[in-house]
């Protein structure tokens, strides 16, 4: 691992130790690490992405159906 060194405003880095301990972290380190490969990896996989383009051309469309016609396509109530 390379060390980097940041400064940031005394506040925020109250709030970053207090949310790494809230979440159960073992220290800032470990906290701002996940942070940052949140912020720099893709959330999404390309599967993924592919099914949310997808859905968008399906509206764009016009192929949806109301969450009634659903239920009722596929035979659900609400008991």
């Amino acid at each position: 691992m390379v060390k980097l060194n940041v400064k940031v405003p005394k506040r925020l880095l109250e709030e970053l130790d207090e949310l790494s301990e809230e979440l159960n972290y073992t220290n800032r380190s470990e906290f701002i690490r996940e942070v940052l490969r949140d912020t720099t990896e893709p959330i999404l996989t390309p599967g993924a992405q592919e099914g949310i383009s997808q859905g968008y051309a399906d509206v764009a469309a016009g192929r949806t159906a109301s969450h009634k016609e659903m239920k009722e396509r596929f035979g659900l109530n609400d008991e």
